[in-house]
């Protein structure tokens, strides 16, 4: 065998042996997905005040949250994109959710819909949501502003509300970031039985 031919037997014999670790090396690193947890179940004594049918929704979110990738305040002006980070469920029916698995602790919900209405479902009070955001820095806290009103059966306006909520994020990671936030959610379901209460007894 010449010269020339063991050094390019030798080349590419050395490429071929290359090849696993540039393929490993292409790999990405596997995205993590996080959901909205909810409160935990409390012994069963039925809330106070009279049953309603209660409806959730419309629920408005802003486009900037209308992604998968969780959403990071890095500074006054910028944001991060966790492109490994992500919902499992988008944000606004995450929210949706959440809220409708918390209220029915609070208030008497029966039955409880969520926007759209299921055929025949006419709620008795209804829950307009529109959220200004929902995000947060990681490592610090979790911020909620949101604006509702509670609408009787014929959409005559009894209560509106706007808020902004905060919650420290009990750790540096994406998990600690979306806990807070469902604390957040918690805190809101809250406030929306409270203003339930302030109009659910006007006719």
């Amino acid at each position: 065998m010449t010269t020339m031919s063991r050094s390019l037997t030798i080349l590419l014999a050395g490429v071929a042996c290359c090849l696993p670790l540039l393929a490993g090396c292409g790999k990405s690193a596997p995205a993590q997905f996080y959901s909205l947890s909810t409160a935990a179940p409390q012994a069963a004594t039925p809330p106070d005040g009279p049953c309603r049918a209660i409806g959730i929704g419309p629920v408005d979110f802003p486009a900037y949250l209308d992604r998968s990738q969780i959403i990071t305040r890095t500074g006054e002006n910028q944001m991060h994109l966790a492109e490994f980070h992500q919902w499992i469920e988008s944000p606004r029916d995450g929210f949706q959710r959440a809220l409708a698995d918390n209220l029915p602790r609070l208030v008497c919900a029966k039955p409880l819909f969520t926007y759209p209405w299921p055929v025949g479902g006419h709620p008795d009070r209804q829950i307009v949501i529109q959220v200004a955001r929902f995000d947060g820095t990681l490592g610090q806290e979790a911020v909620l502003r949101i604006s509702w009103s509670v609408l009787d059966n014929d959409n005559n306006t009894l209560d509106w509300r706007s808020v902004e909520y905060r919650e420290p994020a009990q750790g540096p990671d994406y998990a600690a970031l979306a806990a807070a936030q469902s604390r957040l959610v918690e805190q809101f379901a809250k406030d929306v039985a409270a203003s339930l209460g302030a109009g659910g007894n006007r006719k």
